[in-house]
């Protein structure tokens, strides 16, 4: 049964009404979903910090596991180009580089200007995960629940990444992507 909901009014200036009315359709939500995801994220970190809130919901929190389906490009200037226009904007990486990643709406959505390696059943698209908790232990709960591993948790110029393998042989990467090694 979904909660039922209130009203509750606030006063802000203008200009922040407006950019909140634009982020709300950038990332395809009413105002009022983004206005609640934006007050419960701000809700769940200090009470995180001061210690209020209950160890189930902060663990929950932070094994957060979120898409990033990962492109590989000819030229990244021209891809780069393509999805700005569609609205995408760049979050790390260059024209120059040969990865980046941008956001378009509420997704990420990397780009590499390498060719996919078919012998590893990458395709033009990739199937991939970012996790904010720690890859090892997600592995030993994969394994353990008999998921196939393609390739266990290494070391990558990125961060750590999981290579998992789904019932048709589609390779799922998982990664947990560390921001001072690609910035």
């Amino acid at each position: 049964m979904k909660e039922a909901k209130q009203q509750f009014n606030v006063y802000l200036a203008p200009d922040t009404i407006k950019q909140m009315k634009h982020r709300a359709i950038d990332e395809q939500l009413s105002l009022s979903d983004l206005v609640e995801k934006i007050f419960t994220a701000y809700l769940a970190e200090n009470a995180e910090e001061d210690g209020t809130q209950a160890p189930a919901v902060a663990a929950q929190q932070k094994e957060k596991l979120n898409l990033q389906p990962l492109i590989h490009v000819n030229d990244m200037g021209k891809a780069l180009d393509f999805y700005s226009k569609l609205g995408a904007t760049i979050l790390h990486g260059s024209r120059d580089g040969d990865w980046a990643l941008l956001r378009l709406g509420s997704t990420e959505l990397g780009l590499l200007a390498h060719p996919a390696n078919p012998e590893q059943n990458e395709g033009r698209v990739e199937l991939n995960f970012e996790y904010s908790a720690s890859l090892e232990e997600l592995e030993k709960k994969l394994r353990a629940a008999g998921v196939t591993i393609a390739r266990p948790t290494g070391d990558e110029g990125f961060g750590y990444q999981l290579q998992l393998e789904d019932p048709d042989g589609m390779l799922v990467k998982i990664n947990q992507l560390d921001p001072e090694l690609y910035n």
